[in-house]
């Protein structure tokens, strides 16, 4: 299906608006990408091939945007709604974002009635500490305590980084850092947990939710498994999709491209291992992407007329 591409740059919005060449309903997702900033364009663009109307939306990382994942205000996402409500069709929106991203996705969904359908991609139920990279490089970037998120002008809480004396072994050493070993386990006492933790029972809809089990990039699986926990406490159990792939790793947001061929990627100063392998990572890719389309397909579906 062939795709309008219309760049966004108002209300302090930086996006790219893809719209299909259809005469069906084509149902609104505000796309969003993960710790590496910017905007997704070949995200929404495919995606908006399926038959949806899509906002790929930067939240750092873009021109007159913050350089970092740091104080990004929830209602940047809101003023994204707000557009793609007003060019879609639908009787809800959706929400997916990868990583970040997927932290991002269920946080906005757990503060905003219109999105009705979330799809987090390795993503996370735990607010986590944010990534200032104007601190320099890897070590030194984890030592910056700063909050990824606000609300209403407020800091949100987050889960800090931890065993940075192994972070600064790795990068010293020049070995490929997976940097799940920043992320803590999920907290234990419950108190905490409640405080670092997205509210997703808030959420006004169903949840699709992916990750790999060799992810090593963060514990996505644990940390995804807090949405699971909290919508079964609130006898929600059935509103959330969870599917954890055997042997993948963490990149596996996005549509299907060029096979993978390594399970690294640079970082600052450092080079990342990301996980799982090539082959695994690949199909594990093309498995998340073929549920996300089908998951908006079913969940955002026109009412019957």
């Amino acid at each position: 299906m062939d795709v309008d591409r219309t760049p966004i740059h108002k209300r302090g919005l930086v996006g790219l608006l893809c719209t299909p060449r259809t005469d069906a309903p084509a149902p609104g997702v505000l796309l969003v990408g993960g710790s590496e900033g910017g905007r997704h364009d070949r995200d929404a663009t495919a995606l908006a091939a399926e038959g949806f109307t899509v906002l790929a939306l930067s939240y750092f990382g873009d021109r007159g945007l913050r350089r970092g994942l740091v104080d990004v205000p929830l209602e940047l996402f809101f003023r994204g709604l707000d557009l793609l409500g007003s060019v879609s069709e639908g009787r809800t929106l959706g929400m997916t974002g990868g990583s970040r991203g997927g932290e991002a996705a269920l946080l906005v969904a757990a503060h905003d009635e219109r999105v009705g359908a979330v799809a987090s991609i390795a993503g996370s139920a735990v607010m986590t500490q944010g990534i200032d990279y104007g601190a320099g490089f890897l070590h030194q970037i984890l030592r910056r305590e700063v909050a990824s998120w606000t609300l209403g002008g407020e800091r949100l809480p987050y889960l800090p980084y931890a065993n940075l004396e192994e972070i600064d072994r790795l990068v010293d050493d020049a070995e490929p850092v997976p940097l799940g070993v920043a992320f803590p386990p999920v907290p234990t006492d419950p108190a905490e947990l409640a405080r670092v933790s997205i509210p997703v029972e808030r959420i006004n809809g169903k949840v699709l939710s992916i990750c790999g089990d060799a992810d090593a990039m963060w514990p996505s699986g644990p940390y995804t498994q807090v949405a699971v926990d909290r919508l079964a406490a609130h006898g929600r159990a059935g509103d959330i999709e969870h599917l954890v792939l055997a042997g993948v790793g963490h990149p596996i947001a996005g549509p299907p491209g060029q096979p993978f061929t390594s399970t690294r990627s640079p970082g600052p100063g450092v080079t990342f291992e990301m996980g799982g392998s090539p082959r695994a990572n690949t199909a594990g890719r093309s498995e998340a992407w073929r549920r996300t389309v089908e998951f908006f397909r079913r969940e955002l579906a026109p009412d019957p007329r």
